[in-house]
């Protein structure tokens, strides 16, 4: 296989009783209460099918968020300049194989993805947990992912910029075991001597010392560039990461059992989208929406 792979305590709510018996009790009519966003759900982790996938952005697991009204896929901020990668358990006694694609390209081979069986993917033991770091570049090594801007994303820079810039995908696949002929190889985490095999190419303009690679034969699309004022982020090709894998055998069946889909904004993004709460300065029906119980102060003017 290649790569591998919840609050604090609650105040005690209180009333103030006055001296002549007075009870102070304030409370909002819930037929005034007006959400400021879409209603989410949040979790650390998503359990499907046999996958059970995390991400974790600058060394800290983010909070995804679902909407009640889209139900097919999980949002999660992305902070410009940070690294990130994706943390995929096996929750089954079965080995399993899963296609992971990042702006719509494949994280072992750098081509564009369509999440198929015929498609380079890691391999989990039963149980396993791994966590895919970058962009595969070698047997032994990856370039972290990491959030900029999306005129920067690897996507971009390799001329492959498409439909699916700012979305991660999970696609699991079970093993096909009748079949013991035809089976392809695929990537396994630690040790084990193997051929190298096709990696992603380097993003154009790379730093110097890393070796050349060919770019891979996969058609270009027309891509607009997001303006200066509102930039949106995209999935670049970050720092190297040793990272060991080898290949092994395994042949997925023709089609994936499930699939976990991120989609990742920065936070205006998701302000926009009614993910986050639109949290505006001076913004008096915010103040009053969180308002508290207090003592009378004397006025100011």
């Amino acid at each position: 296989m290649f790569a591998a792979l919840t609050t604090g305590p609650r105040g005690r709510g209180h009333q103030l009783t006055l001296a002549a018996g007075l009870v102070v009790f304030l409370a909002a009519s819930p037929a005034q209460a007006r959400p400021l966003y879409t209603p989410v759900q949040s979790v650390r982790s998503i359990a499907q099918g046999p996958l059970e996938v995390s991400v974790r952005v600058a060394g800290s697991t983010a909070t995804l968020f679902q909407p009640v009204d889209r139900s097919d896929r999980w949002y999660l901020q992305a902070r410009k300049g940070g690294n990130y990668e994706v943390r995929v358990r096996n929750t089954t006694g079965e080995r399993i194989a899963f296609v992971i694609a990042v702006d719509g390209i494949n994280a072992i081979n750098g081509k564009r993805s369509h999440l198929g069986a015929d498609e380079p993917m890691y391999v989990l033991d039963p149980w396993q947990t791994t966590t895919v770091k970058g962009w595969r570049k070698d047997l032994g090594n990856v370039s972290r992912f990491v959030f900029v801007d999306e005129e920067r994303s690897y996507a971009a820079r390799t001329d492959q910029a498409n439909g699916d810039l700012g979305w991660i995908r999970v696609a699991a696949f079970n093993e096909f075991r009748p079949v013991a002929w035809g089976q392809s190889k695929n990537l396994y985490r630690d040790g084990g001597d193997a051929r190298e095999r096709a990696a992603a190419p380097e993003a154009k303009d790379a730093a110097p010392g890393r070796g050349e690679m060919s770019k891979n034969g996969v058609g270009t699309e027309s891509y607009e560039p997001p303006t200066a004022a509102a930039p949106s982020p995209g999935t670049g090709w970050g720092g190297n990461q040793k990272d060991r894998v080898h290949e092994v055998d395994f042949t997925p069946e023709r089609f994936a059992c499930t699939q976990v889909i991120l989609r990742y904004e920065y936070e205006r993004g998701l302000v926009a989208l009614g993910i986050l709460p639109r949290r505006v300065p001076n913004d008096r029906l915010w103040e009053r929406e969180h308002g508290t119980l207090g003592f009378a102060q004397p006025p100011t003017r």
